[in-house]
C-alpha cells in the first residue's frame, strides 16, 4: 500500500509530494503538519494512523526552478510523447524513443539540448545523421524543461482538494 502525500511549503504553495511513510516521519520529527488527512487509516500492532493527504512544512523550502536530471522519462514528457520529426503523438511507450539530434558518434552528449523524443519510425530513418543530412529537423528546439511544469499539475490538484472542503 502506497500513499502519496502532497508538501506544501509555510506558505502553502505546493512543492513536492512524497510518500506516507516520509510524511509521517516529517510530522513526527516536528517539521511539519498535517493540513488535512486522507479517508484512509493504517493499522499497526499498537495504533491506528489516519493517512495525511496534505502535509505544511514549518520552515520555507526553494524548490522551484531546481535542475531537473536528464533521464529518457523527462524527455519524454518535455516533448508530451510527441515525435519532434513527424509530430504524431505515441502513447505506446514500446513505439517511441529518443534520438540524438547530433548523434553520439559525432560528439553529440545525452543533454536535454541535444535530446527529443521520436518515433520508431523517424529514428530509423534519421539514423547517424545529422538534421541537415536527413533533411529531418526537431519540430520544437530541445531545451532544458523545468520542474515547475510538474508542480503546476499538483499544485492545480492541491487546490481542488483544498476547495472542495
Amino acid at each position: 500500500m502506497q500513499y502519496t502525500v502532497y508538501v506544501l511549503n509555510n506558505n502553502y504553495q505546493c512543492i513536492s509530494v512524497c510518500s506516507f511513510n516520509r510524511a509521517l516521519a516529517l510530522v513526527e520529527q516536528k517539521k511539519a503538519e498535517v493540513v488535512k488527512y486522507a479517508e484512509h487509516v493504517v493499522h499497526t500492532v499498537s495504533r491506528a494512523i489516519q493517512v495525511p493527504l496534505i502535509i505544511k512544512l514549518f520552515r520555507f523550502i526553494k524548490a522551484f526552478n531546481r535542475k531537473v536530471n536528464f533521464s529518457k522519462n523527462m524527455v519524454l514528457d518535455r516533448d508530451d510523447y510527441t515525435c519532434q520529426y513527424c509530430g504524431k503523438r505515441i502513447l505506446n511507450k514500446s513505439e517511441i524513443t529518443i534520438d540524438h539530434v547530433v548523434p553520439k558518434s559525432r560528439g553529440g552528449k545525452s543533454t536535454f539540448e541535444n535530446v527529443v523524443a521520436a518515433c520508431s519510425h523517424c529514428n530509423r530513418k534519421k539514423h547517424n545523421r545529422l538534421p541537415v543530412e536527413a533533411n529531418m529537423f526537431p519540430i520544437k528546439k530541445p531545451t532544458q524543461p523545468s520542474i515547475t511544469r510538474r508542480m503546476k499539475t499538483i499544485m492545480d490538484d492541491v487546490e481542488k482538494i483544498l476547495l472542495i472542503e
